[in-house]
């Protein structure tokens, strides 16, 4: 039995909440960072389902064409959204612990497997199979078979976000500000209630209060976070140091380093310029580390790394530095056995015919030109490749060389 003033009560309060702190947030500005973007997403997502979910209870057992079809979309949506929440939720936490963006590229994918999943077993159900859930004659939805499969991936989801939790509390990493279960909790047991009793709603009420415990308990755990750099900054450097000095079987080192001449940045080129160079280093930092290493930002130039990849640093500082002041006067257009290439439109002519490169390509074959009758090593070829802010690794440069080739 369908409870209407109940779930237009639990639905209206859940939207209105999710959208309060979405148009809050964004009055705020709080929409540049990776996890700042990744939680709005998850804001509009749940504000979407909760407005599919309600719609879907109002227009069960309503005869006609229309509603048939409003019933299979808005039912398809709600239960995709629920297991999109749980995706950008672990990567929301990943992102939150280690700041670290190899490390979200590679769980991303991971993390990708079920929602692929769930997202083929919704389109199957589409064609009319009611694995998932069925709508009869009447408009009336019923529960399918495999139901049970998408509270399985979302409480995998849940489970996984608890597991990185723990792990980074195992290999010392500051966590215990982190308000992984005022989100866990409140969403398990809406989806428990709503799993056990059909016909009332508490998932997206539930989520709502979620997103509200947990947005207060960032608000607190911010004081740990540069707001230029978006490291983690002193405050929380001390504050892991002193629980470090409690656990003697723990061995952590780290790497502190600073800008050279960083001052004379702020003199000539003004400190807006100087804050740009930190916030560059800052993403320098989250794309070199080791995955299991946080980057910490110690106070004005001064950063701290635990480990962290010196060779993958060091090339990308290079090539900040050559993009950043480059004083050369080389030739606009280089020749090599007919083929010309001008470095200034980027184009590569030969036989008058343009060859279409990638980006990619291009820069290595430049690079390779400039040096040609010499060995260029894999190391200087990379380098070539980190003129961009995009992180480059040697699997995609041996695909782009086979691909010149």
């Amino acid at each position: 039995m369908i409870n209407i003033p109940e779930i237009l009560v639990a639905n209206g309060t859940g939207a209105f909440l999710v959208l309060f702190l979405l148009l809050y947030r964004i009055r705020i500005d709080q929409t540049n960072r990776f996890d700042e973007k990744t939680y709005n997403l998850l804001l509009i997502v749940a504000f979407i389902a909760t407005l599919c979910e309600t719609l879907s209870f109002l227009i069960d057992g309503k005869i006609g064409f229309i509603f048939y079809i409003l019933q299979y979309i808005s039912n398809t949506i709600a239960a995709g959204i629920s297991i999109i929440i749980g995706y950008c939720w672990c990567l929301f936490v990943e992102y939150q612990i280690y700041r670290n963006f190899d490390r979200i590229k590679k769980k991303s994918k991971i993390l990708a497997i079920p929602l692929i999943i769930a997202i083929i077993l919704l389109i199957i159900n589409l064609c009319g199979t009611g694995i998932i859930f069925d709508i009869s004659k009447k408009n009336e939805y019923t529960r399918g078979p495999a139901n049970f499969i998408l509270y399985i991936i979302v409480f995998m989801y849940y489970i996984e976000s608890m597991y990185t939790v723990q792990k980074a509390k195992n290999d010392s990493i500051l966590v215990e500000f982190f308000p992984i279960y005022y989100f866990i909790i409140p969403c398990m047991i809406g989806t428990m209630i709503q799993g056990f009793f059909f016909g009332i709603s508490t998932i997206w009420l539930c989520v709502a209060i979620a997103f509200i415990l947990v947005y207060i308990e960032i608000q607190i755990s911010i004081s740990f976070i540069d707001d230029l750099s978006g490291l983690y900054n002193r405050k929380y450097m001390n504050h892991y140091l002193n629980k470090l000095q409690n656990n003697k079987t723990k061995h952590v080192y780290g790497f502190l380093m600073d800008i050279n001449d960083f001052k004379a940045i702020n003199d000539t080129y003004g400190h807006l310029k100087g804050d740009h160079a930190l916030i560059q280093f800052g993403k320098i930092l989250q794309h070199s580390i080791d995955k299991d290493s946080v980057a910490i930002r110690m106070g004005g130039d001064d950063f701290v790394c635990k480990p962290f990849d010196i060779d993958v640093l060091l090339a990308k500082i290079h090539a900040l530095l050559r993009r950043t002041y480059d004083f050369s006067n080389e030739n606009t257009v280089l020749e090599f056995h007919g083929a010309l290439i001008d470095t200034d439109k980027q184009v590569v002519m030969y036989q008058s015919q343009q060859i279409a490169l990638s980006k990619n390509e291009y820069l290595i074959l430049l690079c390779l030109v400039k040096n040609k009758g010499k060995v260029v090593s894999r190391e200087k070829l990379m380098n070539a490749l980190w003129q961009t802010d995009s992180f480059v690794d040697e699997n995609t440069l041996s695909v782009n060389v086979n691909r010149l080739r």
